[in-house]
């Protein structure tokens, strides 16, 4: 996304995900738990070309932020969205294919019903 000289935008970044300026430089403020004043807060960090907004890679919440071109000159970012949870029906699937995996190498033959369906 571009941003001409003093244009700010609202950007959502979703869980996991993560902001970065590919040109120019940038102002990024997070939006405070009361009322989404974000205009009114401290300016989080200033991202220049190249730059990551340091986000927690397993960050379970989203968030809202704030993003001001910092110069005179077009600036660009990028924002990319972290990969989704394994559900738990992945993870249940994944833990029985490990336990069929074991116990089958152990010669037991333990739900034969689980090795048909692999």
């Amino acid at each position: 996304m571009g941003l001409l000289p003093g244009q700010s935008l609202w950007l959502y970044l979703p869980p996991g995900g993560f902001l970065r300026a590919t040109q120019g430089e940038v102002c990024v403020r997070f939006t405070p738990d009361n009322c989404g004043h974000a205009l009114h807060t401290p300016t989080h960090a200033r991202l220049k070309a190249g730059d990551y907004l340091p986000r927690d890679v397993k960050q379970a919440q989203a968030a809202w932020v704030l993003v001001d071109n910092a110069l005179h000159c077009r600036a660009e970012i990028q924002v990319t969205e972290g990969t989704p949870a394994p559900r738990l029906r992945h993870v249940a699937a994944r833990w029985m294919r490990a336990l069929a995996g074991r116990l089958g190498k152990k010669g037991r033959t333990y739900g034969g019903a689980l090795h048909a369906t692999r």
